[in-house]
This record gives structure tokens, sequence and C-alpha cells, in this order.
């Protein structure tokens, strides 16, 4: 039993993405229940209860702001959303009600002014949330959870389902072409095109640069002021360390609509994908010779699905949505950004702002 409970608590929880609706639909639970039940002598109040009672609901949302965008920006290694389980989030969730119950406490002293600041303000403020917090609480992780866990196991189906059809017509094209013949200057201008290796060269300003097969790459994921980049040589999973932005890497792969970002924190090579896993957070892309799976968040599941279940024509939306004509000579993409022409950006957007 307690081990089913430490799993269940250590299972992954989705971070929320629209995190307004976490400070205001509790906000607004807050304000109804106690115009509902009227306690703290509300009852006894003449016309203003309107106005002492939505003075609670403020209070609430103050509380649960510090709780939503403060906590996460003074400790973002605690609320990755890699690190983020239900457990985490009914321990962020208890310390929201204890900080709703001191400002209700200091609250209710200044609206009543009867017991300033004393124990027994604050045990009764607590005493309430106590009693009303529990069930909403709990029924509410649960019901996100579930509620996200069987939406992402059914896209992941769905998406898998795609890979293996995809397979499948890629292996029948290979079949049917060299069973047909197929005019000699077509076929060799075919060829041509499958052969032709595209470069990325990634670079962040300084002399270091890395520069990589479009088709061997599996991911790029930014770590601090540096990016890594995995991708496969002599058959074998490389990484290595940049110094560069997630935003100098975008730009150096921005020729290739089958390199997208699915992360705030990951760029990956879609055509490397050979399974899905979901869980309640998103989607684990699986990787072909990758030892390491890429997390998918909920903002960007929507086109990565998309992607793979429209192949080709998937990707040629990303290349209309792009509108990028990158520097491409000799097979090679540059994209590189050295000190004086990053100097040159910085001023040109520093005049737009100011414009």
């Amino acid at each position: 039993m307690i081990n089913k409970l430490l799993t269940l608590l250590r299972s992954p929880y989705p971070s929320l993405v629209k995190r307004w609706k976490s400070v205001i639909i509790p906000s607004l639970i807050v304000f109804l229940i106690l115009f509902v039940l009227q306690p703290f002598g509300i009852s006894m109040m003449g016309g203003y209860k309107f106005w002492v009672v939505l003075g609670y609901g403020v209070v609430s949302s103050l509380a649960l702001s510090i709780s939503t965008y403060l906590f996460p920006a003074l400790f973002p290694r605690y609320h990755s959303e890699k690190n983020w389980t239900l457990g985490r989030e009914l321990l962020g969730t208890l310390g929201a009600c204890l900080l709703i119950a001191i400002g209700n406490c200091f609250y209710t002293a200044w609206v009543f002014g009867s017991f300033i600041l004393s124990w027994k303000g604050f045990l009764i403020s607590l005493a309430w949330v106590a009693v009303l917090a529990p069930f909403p609480i709990v029924f509410f992780l649960m019901w996100n959870r579930n509620l996200q866990l069987v939406r992402n196991l059914k896209e992941a189906t769905e998406i898998n389902y795609a890979l293996a059809k995809r397979e499948n017509t890629q292996k029948e094209k290979i079949r049917t072409r060299n069973e047909e013949q197929i005019e000699e200057g077509r076929a060799a201008e075919e060829v041509a095109e499958e052969e032709t290796p595209m470069q990325l060269v990634f670079s962040g300003g300084t002399k270091e640069m890395l520069e990589v097969d479009a088709h061997t790459l599996f991911y790029v994921e930014a770590e601090g002021n540096y990016i890594r980049v995995a991708y496969s040589s002599a058959d074998k999973m490389q990484q290595k360390l940049v110094r560069a932005t997630m935003k100098q890497a975008e730009e150096a792969v921005a020729a290739c609509p089958f390199i997208v970002r699915c992360h705030r924190a990951f760029l990956v090579n879609i055509r490397t994908v050979v399974k899905v896993d979901g869980n309640s957070q998103g989607y684990r892309l699986r990787l072909e010779g990758c030892t390491e799976e890429v997390p998918v968040s909920r903002g960007y599941a929507k086109e990565i699905k998309t992607l793979i279940e429209g192949g080709t024509e998937g990707e040629s939306f990303v290349t209309e949505q792009r509108k990028i004509q990158p520097f491409v000579t000799g097979g090679v993409l540059f994209v590189t950004y050295p000190g004086s022409l990053s100097r040159i950006f910085f001023c040109l957007k520093f005049l737009v702002y100011v414009c």
C-alpha cells in the first residue's frame, strides 16, 4: 500500500501552461464558498458583505500568485517540468493553502479587528482552509492528472500508428522503386538529392563550432549558456557542448523543416522518431540510435503530432511558416554569429524598440 502511494506521488504531473488559471479559478472558488457559507461573522454584516467577501478572494489570488509565479522564479530547478511530480504538486498546493490562511488571517484582523495577529485568528483561518480545501484539491489533482494521461496516451497511440504506417509506406516505395524501370536521368537526380548532405554549423560567436550532418542529428538541448548537440557518428551516439543559445540553434536548423522545437529546452529531428510514449506531462520521443528520450511539452504537442502524421506535407508546412531563406553553399548551411554581426543585430533591435 505504501509503495503504491509513493509510486503515485512520484509519477509525472503536468506543469501549468496557463498559470493564471491556477490563480483566478481557486480565488473564485474561495469567494463563492465564503459568500455561501459566510464564516468569520460575515453573515451578520450588512450591505457591504459582498465587498468583504470579494476581499478574501483578492487576498487568495495574491497568495496564489506568490506560489505560482514567485516561487518558480526563485527556485527554477525544483519547479522544472522535467522533475515535476504529483507529490511536488500536492506539496505546492498545501503551501499555497497555508499562504491563503495567513493572508486571510491578516485580512480578517484588518476588517474585524477582533483578534489582531493572534494565534487564535490564524488557527481559525487555518481550520477553515483545512476543512474546505482537501476534497477539491485532491479531486482536481487526480482529475487533471488522469485527464492529461488518458489524452496523451491516446494521442501517443495514434502517432505510433502513423509511424508504423509511414515505415510500411517507405518500405513499399523502396520495393516498388527497385522493381520498376525508372528513367535513368530522373533516377540519378533522385539519388543525388537523397545522398546530398546538409551540414549544420552550430556556433555562438566564439571560435568554437560544431559541424553536423542534419540527417544524423538527434536533438539539441539547452543547458544554461550552452547547448548540448546529440548526433550519430560512426553508428554511435555522440554529444558535445557548444557555447550558444537555443535561439542561435534554431537559426542554424532553420532550413531543415524536419528539425523543430518540441520543448522549451529541446529541438528534435522528427525523422529519427521511432516511437512515442505518453504520460501526464506530454510525450516522450524515442529516437532511432539514441539512448535518451526527448520530452515534448503540451505547448508543442499538437505541432509535433501534425509533423509526424503529415510526413513531408507537414515539413512543407513548417518551411512555409518559418519563411527563412538561409545562406546555403556547397550543401553546407552557414548560420554563425560573429561578434561584430551580433552587435549589429543588437543595435537594430534597439532602434526598432525605441522607434
